[in-house]
């Protein structure tokens, strides 16, 4: 067998597997890697704690919960289109909220307050239940901006295509925004008309699979290349 391992063809060959068994570890090695992070990204939603008074320029990681407060500016309201909830079609309800006191007197921060089915009508927007009124407080979590997308046209006023930086900061030109958004998950007073947008459910579990899965296709490389070759070399000898 061996000196038919020497063959120009089997050199190939094995090349060719041995790539294929380095290409199966990294990938797996890279779902592990996933799977490790959402593990730590679980672990931080789990365990976090709400922290008061953040201002708008201190870094925190995504899905920290805080606490802030101020007045809704309800006719800057933004739907976000295209959001399905428990099988049903909506929109993200995004209103800006302007702290009244503090050192964020002033600054705007786009808040999640949730979910609106949508009307039967495709071309018909629903009705917008108005933010409460006066002043507020609300817990939440922090969410990061959505990557725009580019050639939308013909879209409803008040209605967006994502939940982008560039596409709700345009509706309120001139104020200072803060670069998060927050994620309503209590308010006071409440607000019943709108359905709270869950939270994402992380499980590593799906990428532990996968690692394991890629770990399984490099080890049948390797059977495959000695019954491969078992089976050439046998059909020589004869």
């Amino acid at each position: 067998m061996l000196a038919l391992v020497k063959t120009r063809r089997w050199l190939s060959f094995t090349a060719l597997v041995v790539l294929a068994i380095i290409g199966f570890g990294l990938l797996s090695r890279w779902q592990w890697d996933r799977a490790d992070e959402r593990r730590v990204e679980r672990i931080a939603i789990s365990q976090a704690q709400v922290l008061d008074q953040v201002d708008y320029v201190t870094d925190l990681g995504e899905f920290t919960r805080v606490r802030i407060s101020g007045t809704f500016v309800d006719d800057k309201t933004q739907l976000v289109r295209q959001r399905p909830l428990d099988g049903g079609n909506g929109y993200w309800v995004m209103t800006p909220l302007i702290a009244q006191t503090g050192v964020d007197t002033g600054v705007l921060t786009w808040v999640l307050r949730g979910w609106l089915g949508a009307s039967t009508i495709a071309t018909e927007v629903p009705l917008i239940p108005p933010a409460p009124p006066g002043e507020i407080a609300i817990t939440g979590a922090i969410r990061y901006f959505e990557a725009p997308l580019d050639n939308v046209f013909g879209l409803p006023r008040g209605v967006i295509a994502k939940m982008s930086k560039e596409e709700l900061n345009a509706t309120v030109s001139n104020a200072t925004v803060d670069n998060r958004i927050v994620q309503l998950i209590s308010v006071s007073p409440g607000q019943e008309e709108l359905v709270i947008v869950p939270l994402p459910d992380i499980d590593e579990t799906q990428n532990i699979s996968y690692a394991v899965q890629w770990i399984l296709f490099a080890l049948v490389a390797i059977i495959g290349w000695f019954v491969f070759l078992r089976r050439e070399a046998h059909t020589t000898i004869e």
